[in-house]
């Protein structure tokens, strides 16, 4: 947040100096030559902190955000996976959204959700089930 914050100041900095001052060549000059590295360098550092996704592996999967692993789960743990699929309509004849999820019940009474941004969950969905199953 105060990544995001320091990289956008310099825009509301330009737009203020050139309301005060009536002239937009400073605020100008901020926007083209102080704005661009700051901004790049923005995306980069948040892009490098939040790359994470979902790894399956043989023995299990994780969801990983950057450093950090919220979900660990052993394929034992996995009592049965739930994929749920909503299309909204406009009139009944335009389709203008589409949501999914994909929910794994584990044995321990625990519900992981997952939404679409790792891979297509239906896909998902039948990788983790096919896996949950015993031999």
């Amino acid at each position: 947040m105060i990544g995001t914050f320091f990289a956008f100041a310099p825009l509301a900095g330009a737009l203020a100096l050139g309301i005060r001052e009536g002239d937009l060549t400073g605020a100008l000059a901020i926007v083209l030559f102080v704005w661009p590295p700051l901004f790049l360098w923005w995306c980069v550092s948040t892009r490098k902190r939040l790359d994470g996704g979902l790894y399956v592996f043989t023995g299990g999967f994780a969801e990983v955000y950057g450093t950090k692993v919220p979900h660990a789960i052993t394929w034992a743990e996995v009592r049965s996976v739930r994929y749920e699929s909503t299309e909204y309509w406009f009139n009944y004849v335009v389709p203008f959204a589409y949501a999914a999820k994909c929910a794994i019940e584990l044995r321990d009474g625990g519900v992981i959700e997952f939404d679409g941004t790792y891979r297509t969950l239906q896909r998902l969905a039948e990788d983790l089930h096919a896996r949950s199953e015993p031999s």
